[in-house]
């Protein structure tokens, strides 16, 4: 595998949608197999889970823009100034590609920038995407020239 380790790699998908929660479990399953993925219904659920200690700290955050209470930017901005989470790689998701909502992400410190897509089949090859990515950016091993 070039290098890489197959290892699980933990992702948090924050959703005020159960609907969506759930389609994203099933194409997370059968896609992604080596993911571990956990759920959390809205920012503050999340937040507040992440915070306390009850969630384990993932390997990165899939995190809806348009939530109610507490949207996707509050929800990065509290995390990027907590000392204890604010390493997080964030990837926030859209169904907008307003330029504004873009640059507000980057300007909150946010790793990446993804807007939805439209069809399960795309659905389906942006999560193993993201998925093949971050795992070779987390699980890259050293390789050492030998004499």
């Amino acid at each position: 595998m070039n290098g890489a380790v197959s290892r699980s790699l933990s992702v948090l998908l924050v959703d005020d949608a159960p609907t969506d929660l759930l389609l994203a479990q099933e194409v997370f399953g059968d896609h992604a197999p080596t993911v571990q993925l956990r759920t959390a219904c809205g920012a503050q659920v999340a937040f507040a889970h992440l915070r306390d200690g009850s969630l384990p700290l993932p390997d990165l955050v899939l995190v809806d823009v348009n939530m109610a209470g507490m949207d996707g930017f509050e929800f990065l901005t509290q995390l990027r100034a907590t000392p204890e989470l604010a390493h997080l790689p964030v990837i926030m998701l859209s169904g907008s590609e307003a330029q504004h909502d873009v640059d507000r992400a980057y300007d909150l410190q946010a790793t990446a920038f993804l807007v939805k897509a439209l069809s399960l089949g795309d659905f389906m090859a942006q999560v193993e995407h993201i998925v093949k990515f971050w795992q070779g950016c987390r699980f890259r091993t050293a390789r050492v020239p030998v004499s």
